[in-house]
C-alpha cells in the first residue's frame, strides 16, 4: 500500500497519473464528442471530459466507503485507531484526484475565463486536510468511520454531472419534467450524504463516547473537528444554492406554467366570444 514512505499511498500515485491518463484518452474519443450537441464549444467539450473522469472518481469513493463502513465491526472495533489499508487508499485517492482537479480549474480560468471560487476554494481545502490527513494521522489515529462516511459526500456528484450533461442539450431539458426529477434527486442525494452524514458521524461518535451527538466533536480531538465542523458549513451553503435553484425550477414549472396556460386558455375563449 505505501511507496516512498509511510505517509504516501499508491492511491495518491494512482490519482495523480491514471486521471490525467483518463482525461486525455476522454479527449480523443469521438463517442465523447456526440454526448454533447454539435454546436457545443471547445469549452463544453473540454468540461465533458472533466466531469466523466469526476463521476467515475466518485463512484469509485463510494463504493469503496460503503464496503468500508459495511464490512467492519464497529461495535467492536475504535472508530479512530482502527486500521485497514483502505483508510490511506480513500485520502491518498482523493487527494490525487482534487490535486489534478485544481489544476483544470486553473487551467478552465487561463484558457475559458471561467471558474468557480467556491469549487477552487473547496478544493484547496480538503487538498490541506488530506495532506495533513496523510503526514500526521495515517499511521496511529486513521479515523476509518470518518474517512468512510466522508467518503460518501461523492455519492451525488454524478448526479450533478448527469444533470450537467442534459442542461447542455438546451431548452427540450429545462423545460421538461425529467429536469425536475433530477433536480429533486440532487438535492435529496445531496441532503442525505453530505449533510445527514456529517450529523450522523456525530451521533456515531457520541454513542461510543457516552455523550450528545452534538458534544461529540469536541471530544474527538481538533483535527477531527475542524475538518467535519468546515466540511458541514460548506456543504450548507451548497445545498441552500441547490435548494434555491429547485424551488425556483419547480415553482416555474408546476405553478407559473400553469397559469400561463390557464390564461392562454382563458384569452382564448374570449378571443372566440368576441367573433
Amino acid at each position: 500500500m505505501d511507496i516512498i514512505s509511510p505517509h504516501i499511498p499508491l492511491s495518491l500515485i494512482g490519482g495523480l497519473t491514471l486521471y490525467p491518463l483518463l482525461f486525455a484518452f476522454l479527449r480523443c474519443q469521438q463517442w465523447v464528442k456526440d454526448i454533447l450537441p454539435p454546436q457545443a464549444d471547445k469549452e463544453k467539450q473540454y468540461n465533458l471530459s472533466n466531469r466523466i473522469v469526476a463521476s467515475v472518481h466518485s463512484t469509485i469513493m463510494t463504493t469503496t466507503g460503503i464496503y468500508l463502513l459495511a464490512t467492519v465491526d464497529w461495535s467492536s472495533n475504535d472508530l479512530s485507531t482502527y486500521k485497514t489499508p483502505l483508510t490511506p487508499f480513500l485520502v491518498g485517492l482523493e487527494l490525487g484526484y482534487l490535486t489534478q482537479d485544481t489544476v483544470f480549474e486553473v487551467y478552465q480560468r487561463v484558457a475559458f475565463g471561467i471558474g468557480s471560487n467556491l469549487i477552487m476554494f473547496h478544493h484547496i481545502a480538503v487538498i490541506l486536510g488530506s495532506a495533513y490527513y496523510l503526514y500526521a494521522l495515517t499511521l496511529n489515529n486513521p479515523g476509518p468511520f470518518f474517512i468512510g462516511m466522508l467518503s460518501l459526500m461523492n455519492m451525488s456528484t454524478p448526479i450533478l454531472h448527469y444533470r450537467w450533461v442534459l442542461q447542455s442539450n438546451g431548452q427540450t431539458f429545462y423545460n421538461s419534467q425529467l429536469k425536475r426529477v433530477v433536480d429533486t434527486a440532487l438535492l435529496v442525494t445531496y441532503f442525505w450524504c453530505r449533510i445527514f452524514g456529517n450529523w450522523w458521524m456525530g451521533v456515531a461518535i457520541g454513542a461510543k463516547l457516552g455523550v450528545a451527538w452534538y458534544e461529540a466533536p469536541w471530544l474527538i480531538g481538533k483535527k477531527f473537528t475542524i475538518t467535519t465542523t468546515t466540511m458541514f458549513f460548506m456543504n450548507v451553503v451548497w445545498w441552500l444554492v441547490l435548494a434555491k435553484q429547485w424551488v425556483k425550477s419547480v415553482r416555474t414549472f408546476y405553478f407559473v406554467e400553469e397559469k400561463h396556460q390557464k390564461y392562454k386558455r382563458k384569452s382564448g375563449f374570449a378571443s372566440k366570444k368576441e367573433e
